[in-house]
């Protein structure tokens, strides 16, 4: 019996229920995968403070989903649902209406004001690609204004910028917005002291589920070095179109006051989609589906996930909103949706966090991670941001390899100033590949004309016993590093007589492999493998190392794609990642 499993909502959670169900179900024809969103593409989120601090733009956190999906028997439809009907089991647009078997919900957040008057009507939001941008349309057009203003009072009203919410959103805000002012100060000629920037928190302190050290050091960055001015134990219980009221409960001042600012982002709430109150399903206080221990929600082949999904965790407390949860959540259903249909057992929802971080700007974070449970590695500054950056470019690995990745690398460090910056625009480059087709020639002529010499001389057709003289002079020298010594006494030294008959082949392979162009950059990690080999147990000989340095550098150059120019790989490579695809269509 066929089965269509359907997904709505292509955030974190929902991306990964349907990877997850297609390496389940991919040679499986009965079972139909749709993924449904109103948006081509996917947003990495997490990272909406950079469009809004202008760090990078709006398509850097855009992650198409044809690409995503093209070799995939996932289904994609771009539309807009505006309502379920779990009697019917039909999800209905405005022109459309789309059947499951089984549903999962993953649409979401949205910003919950706490019914604060003024809040939803005078502030801005960071939560979609289009708040951000308007936010970064909106401080660009308060420093214009700002640079022809003559009166002070109405001057400084326009420099005030006020971060709604210590939490990891209001942090990364107040620091992406920190370094951006100083740029847009010396831009409009305004002098930095002139301008002001504040986080307004409820708590005792920000980012309440870091320790305290973590947190010291984080509020030690913002106020001293980005100059952002921290107002703890503060609420913000009022909001006009040009001033924000607070209560401010610290020691030194307690009770009203008054802030003039143009400019509020409120990141201090957030709750599920409003979407999910209409279905009928059992929520909570914040609109979050409650869920049972396999992620179903009150109606059992609706499953919650990300955001929607309220999943107790440890004593008692809700499970964070984070995009590790989030894809947890999205692997679990998918398990549980395929146990249901084959009939296997479900499995329950059991959390696994690895740890949280929080960037302040682009060049400082703080973090803690948790490898295992028992265990905490605190990382502040440039390795904790470092650190934010890998786990970034593993998430996009996943989602889909390595062209994720360098588009990543691009938009992270393409505009940054000083050597990584530098480095990054200059492998942005493009180059004609044919112009590396002589080199490529050449090199596999060299490494075949050494392979045949080798086979000629009895290298690879000797007796099993017989060690071809020659051979073993080349192991080491005078100057090779006694690590190297040591490897080469345990593990060559002793089987001789078989790695000379690999050299042979390998050294035929790697030149076959160049001349042709057939997987040349197989050919080439090979080539780079056994120059350096060369390069390091000649040091310190006579015989010199500029040949295989040169050859070394030439297999390097080879790794560009040289053998999609005059090579079978201009044929080879896109049938073989083309094999088997199933290419992914918009309805």
């Amino acid at each position: 019996m066929n089965k269509n499993i359907v997904i709505l909502g292509a955030g974190y959670a929902g991306i990964e229920a349907a990877k997850d169900l297609n390496k389940r179900f991919r040679n499986n024809p009965d079972v139909q995968i749709t993924l449904i969103d109103q948006n081509p593409y996917h947003t990495l989120l997490t990272e909406l403070h950079e469009v809004a601090g202008n760090r990078v733009s709006s398509s850097g956190l855009k992650v198409s989903l044809s690409k995503v999906f093209d070799d995939t028997k996932v289904k994609l439809v771009q539309d807009k649902i505006i309502d379920i009907d779990p009697k019917t089991q039909q999800l209905s647009s405005d022109n459309n209406e789309y059947n499951y078997d089984y549903l999962v919900l993953g649409v979401g957040s949205e910003p919950t004001y706490f019914k604060i008057p003024g809040m939803e009507e005078n502030c801005f939001t960071l939560w979609s690609l289009e708040d951000a941008k308007k936010i970064n349309s909106h401080v660009r057009r308060m420093f214009s204004l700002a640079s022809t203003e003559a009166d002070l009072e109405k001057r400084q009203e326009l420099l005030t910028f006020i971060i709604g919410g210590g939490g990891f959103t209001g942090i990364e805000m107040a620091g992406e917005l920190a370094e951006w002012v100083e740029e847009l100060c010396e831009k409009y000629e305004i002098p930095r002291e002139e301008t002001s920037i504040k986080v307004i928190e409820a708590r005792d302190e920000i980012l309440a589920v870091l320790s305290k050290k973590r947190v010291a050091k984080a509020e030690q960055y913002l106020s001293e070095t980005l100059e952002v001015e921290l107002l703890t134990r503060s609420t913000i219980t009022n909001v006009e179109k040009n001033k924000i009221i607070i209560n401010d409960d610290n020691v030194s001042f307690k009770g009203k006051k008054e802030i003039k600012s143009n400019t509020l982002i409120w990141t201090g709430g957030v709750k599920a989609n409003s979407f999910v109150k209409k279905l009928g399903l059992e929520i909570n206080h914040r609109d979050r589906l409650v869920v049972n221990e396999y992620l179903q929600t009150s109606i059992q082949n609706i499953y919650a996930i990300g955001d929607n999904a309220s999943i107790l965790w440890k004593e008692g407390r809700e499970l964070p909103q984070l995009v590790e949860s989030a894809l947890q959540t999205g692997q679990c259903a998918a398990h549980n949706i395929y146990a249901d249909i084959t009939d296997e057992e479900l499995k329950k929802f059991n959390a696994n966090l690895h740890g949280v971080m929080v960037s302040i700007g682009s060049n400082y974070a703080v973090a803690e991670l948790k490898p295992i449970p028992s265990i905490t590695i605190p990382l502040v500054g440039f390795l904790a941001m470092m650190t934010k950056h890998f786990v970034n470019m593993h998430y996009l690995f996943g989602v889909n390899g390595f062209s994720l990745i360098w588009e990543y690398i691009e938009h992270q460090f393409g505009e940054v100033k000083g050597g990584i910056g530098m480095l990054v625009r200059h492998f942005s480059k493009k180059s004609g590949t044919f112009w590396l087709a002589f080199l490529r020639v050449f090199l596999g002529v060299r490494f075949l004309i050494e392979g045949i010499h080798k086979l000629q001389e009895g290298w690879l057709f000797g007796s099993d016993e017989h060690l071809i003289s020659g051979a073993s002079s080349m192991l080491w020298s005078e100057g090779t590093p006694e690590l190297y010594i040591t490897f080469a006494k345990t593990f060559i030294e002793p089987n001789q007589v078989l790695f000379q008959k690999i050299m042979v082949l390998t050294e035929i392979g790697v030149g076959l492999s160049l001349i042709f162009g057939c997987l040349t950059i197989i050919g080439a990690l090979v080539a780079m493998t056994l120059s350096a080999n060369f390069i390091i147990g000649g040091l310190g000989s006579d015989a010199g190392i500029w040949e295989p340095v040169w050859l070394f550098l030439i297999s390097v150059a080879m790794l560009s794609n040289a053998g999609k120019a005059f090579g079978i790989d201009y044929y080879l490579l896109p049938w073989i990642f083309n094999l088997s695809k199933k290419p992914a269509k918009y309805l």
